[in-house]
């Protein structure tokens, strides 16, 4: 069966409750102010430097007065205010596939899972997954079945949770135990290779143990990563989205969206039971090779349709906050999901001006 792709890039796909296509635009342009700004600063800056160097040459005494005062002006562009929430600077690409119903989507992210697989294990050896929670976990049937099950180097794989709650491994609430109900206990991981947190009652112990696992397995080289990054570089990681625009357990407008070193937070309020967690932060997320995300259900229709087509504030939907360091971003969606969505218009410049629109190709599933 037929069903659309279609393929968007963007600068941002924000989100925003401002109605009207020149509200929506200026909004959009309150969303890229922090990067402007940041522009605007390290070209002041360059200038600034250019000068002293240029300054140092003539040898009279006003050049280490002008020296002096150039080097303050450069202390203040330092000292300037930055927006708690940064976007990465430039254009952010992203890949939409609608397919008629559950089953289509399972399908096809399911052969898309094993085309990376088979790829990461010819290059390295290794498959590094990452598992949200959720129900998108049972959108992973199709692995364990038939055909696709018998193609997957099921040894090769190393599995990983980019958030988890902090109860036992058996708890009705755990990650971990959904994914082994609906999917790990259906194929033949090793089990040394599957990865959940170990300490179920302090979220800031289990997040410092589960990073401190993630560095020893980049350096035992499970984990890639690349040198010009500070971050791991799995080859897959799995989101869902919730109502709010979360993503993992990155809540909206929460100071855990501005972290930039850390792999792995706890959370300790989340406004979702239960309230203690731990999450991969978002440059760890963005870092990875592939991400995808899984949006199921008319549920989800109206949080898909602020996070691709409204403007918003930079922090208030953390999915808009998902840009790919030189990966793969793709979404994968249903009817359902998208029936509050204006597919038909995105290549409309004035309706969506933040959209760099490639026209819709069919693909079979």
């Amino acid at each position: 069966m037929a069903s659309s792709r279609i393929s968007i890039l963007s600068a941002r796909l924000p989100s925003t409750n401002l109605n009207g296509s020149h509200q929506s635009l200026g909004a959009a342009m309150m969303d890229l102010l922090p990067a402007l700004h940041n522009h605007c600063k390290n070209r002041s800056a360059t200038l600034l430097r250019c000068s002293r160097a240029a300054a140092a040459t003539n040898g009279n005494s006003a050049v280490l007065m002008q020296k002096k005062k150039e080097e303050k002006d450069d202390e203040k562009i330092d000292q300037s205010p930055r927006h708690l929430f940064q976007y990465p600077d430039g254009p952010s690409q992203a890949t939409f596939f609608r397919f008629d119903d559950v089953e289509e989507v399972s399908s096809a992210l399911a052969e898309y899972i094993v085309q990376v697989s088979n790829e990461a294990i010819k290059q390295r050896g290794k498959f590094t997954f990452v598992l949200s929670g959720g129900s998108i976990v049972k959108a992973l049937r199709f692995l364990a079945e038939g055909p696709v099950f018998h193609s997957i180097a099921w040894d090769k794989w190393n599995v990983f949770w980019v958030d988890e709650r902090v109860v036992p491994l058996n708890h009705e609430d755990s990650n971990y135990k959904l994914a082994k109900d609906e999917f790990l206990s259906k194929v033949p991981i090793p089990h040394e290779q599957i990865h959940a947190i170990q300490n179920f009652h302090d979220e800031k112990a289990a997040a410092h143990a589960y990073e401190s696992k993630l560095r020893e397995l980049v350096r035992k080289k499970v984990i890639a990563t690349k040198t010009t990054k500070k971050f791991p570089r799995f080859d897959f990681v799995l989101l869902g989205l919730g109502p709010d625009g979360h993503v993992a357990s990155l809540f909206p407008n929460r100071p855990s969206l501005a972290e930039e070193k850390l792999w792995v937070l706890p959370i300790s309020n989340s406004p979702k039971p239960p309230s203690k967690r731990i999450t991969m932060t978002l440059p760890c997320i963005n870092a990875a090779e592939h991400v995808a995300f899984v949006a199921l259900g008319s549920g989800k229709a109206h949080v898909l349709h602020r996070v691709l087509e409204r403007p918003a504030l930079p922090g208030s939907l953390p999915a808009q906050m998902v840009r790919v360091d030189d990966g793969n971003l793709v979404w994968f969606a249903d009817q359902g999901a998208t029936s509050e969505l204006h597919l038909e218009n995105w290549n409309n410049a004035k309706q969506f001006p933040f959209f760099d629109f490639k026209q819709p190709a069919s693909v079979s599933s």
